[in-house]
């Protein structure tokens, strides 16, 4: 196979998660507008490159060194840490999005739920809050979601690729194959921060806290 192994390795997670939050958690539809937080990270740069193939319209936080990735792969870029998000949101947008992916969850929900628009769906994964500010703000991050849901029009959704309705073995398989197909076509590009010997897994994990890598930082295995 001419495939890339350290691009193939991104679809197992990264790629699997991107899809699955798209197409069997946020239903997405062409012309959608949709906001990916942290979209210079590895899932991040997997919901641009699918998203634009879904023909949504996209935007994307991250801080203003990652600009230009976001804008190649057909997003527009926002700047998180020096301007309002929320503010920008509406000033380029008019009245909100309608697909939100937060990865960072906890009590930044409320930020979130308040850019969408009617019928729009926040989508939550992954576990910053729990390593940044630590496991009480995720609880009221999760009381808050339980009690917006309490209001129609908007929903909020959880998604883990472990334990997740979306993420069973079946659609798992199913997303992955569809997945390696677009691989094979060069239609996804898995963005690859740095490649790295195993006995580097430390300094791994301290670039991925510190928000640093652009994209997926695949370990090596040398034998």
């Amino acid at each position: 196979s001419d495939l890339n192994p350290a691009q193939a390795v991104c679809l197992v997670m990264n790629y699997v998660v991107a899809y699955q939050m798209l197409y069997r958690a946020a239903s997405v539809k062409p012309g959608e507008r949709v906001l990916i937080q942290s979209a210079a990270g590895g899932v991040g740069t997997a919901l641009l490159q699918l998203g634009q193939l879904a023909k949504l319209e996209i935007y994307g936080t991250a801080s203003s060194g990652k600009h230009e990735l976001i804008a190649s792969l057909g997003g527009a870029p926002i700047d998180y840490k020096k301007e309002d998000f929320v503010e920008r949101v509406f000033a380029m947008t008019g009245d909100g999005v309608d697909v939100i992916f937060d990865p960072i969850g906890g009590t930044h929900t409320w930020q979130s739920y308040r850019m969408l628009r009617k019928g729009g769906r926040l989508i939550v994964y992954g576990a910053h809050t729990v390593i940044e500010d630590g496991v009480f703000k995720m609880l009221l991050g999760s009381i808050l979601s339980s009690l917006l849901n309490l209001i129609p029009g908007k929903r909020i959704l959880n998604y883990n690729v472990t334990r997740s309705k979306y993420s069973t073995p079946e659609w798992c398989r199913e997303d992955l194959s569809k997945l390696f197909v677009l691989l094979a076509q060069k239609k996804v590009k898995p963005i690859i921060a740095e490649q790295m010997p195993l006995v580097e897994a430390a300094h791994a994990h301290e670039l991925l806290e510190k928000g640093s890598a652009t994209g997926k930082i695949v370990l090596i295995c040398n034998t």
